[in-house]
């Protein structure tokens, strides 16, 4: 016989291991038997319990739904961005920023796309922040190249612009408001 803990061959019937010292039989309970959603669970690595909620592990569930920032944050963008970038547009009839026009349209698509809990609201929320990034950088671009302002004050302005997109853009990445509403976050 051998030792069930150590390995080494004992005499039979051996109540204890004289190599290591304790108890040579393993006292196993009899195996549960599997249920089917055991059974379902192991079969399919992918499957997912009818219980369970079309969202997983929710941090927070009783913040699920649009309110706080996430109502603010859509709100700016479906609302107030457009109205600010109309009132830009008609006192200046002859630089129609198209740049701007295009921001303040995706805007408005990506907060209606968040106001209704869409999943694919994330993709256009992206594109969004990066378009924001790419009309900063142009500006910056062309106060340095086309107007030749070397200078950090005349820069400084596009630059502070910036602070707006990294603050929404933390907002997505870690508000508990947004995983328990969408199920995860930018």
């Amino acid at each position: 016989m051998f030792c069930a803990r150590c390995g080494e061959q004992i005499p039979d019937n051996s109540a204890f291991c004289q190599i290591c010292g304790r108890e040579a039989t393993l006292k196993l309970d009899p195996p549960q038997p599997v249920s089917r959603v055991s059974a379902a669970v192991y079969a399919e690595p992918n499957w997912i319990p009818a219980q369970q909620t079309r969202f997983p592990a929710v941090r927070r569930p009783e913040l699920a739904g649009v309110g706080g920032w996430l109502l603010f944050f859509c709100i700016s963008v479906t609302i107030l961005s457009p109205l600010m970038t109309i009132n830009i547009i008609s006192g200046n009839y002859a630089a129609l920023p198209t740049l701007d026009t295009a921001m303040a349209a995706l805007g408005v698509v990506v907060g209606v796309m968040l106001w209704s809990v869409n999943q694919r609201a994330f993709v256009f929320l992206w594109i969004y922040f990066g378009l924001f990034l790419a009309r900063v950088a142009l500006r910056i671009l062309s106060l340095y190249v086309v107007e030749e302002s070397h200078n950090i004050e005349s820069i400084g302005p596009a630059l502070r612009s910036l602070i707006p997109l990294v603050i929404w853009f933390l907002y997505f990445k870690q508000s508990d408001r947004v995983q328990a509403t969408f199920g995860r976050n930018l």
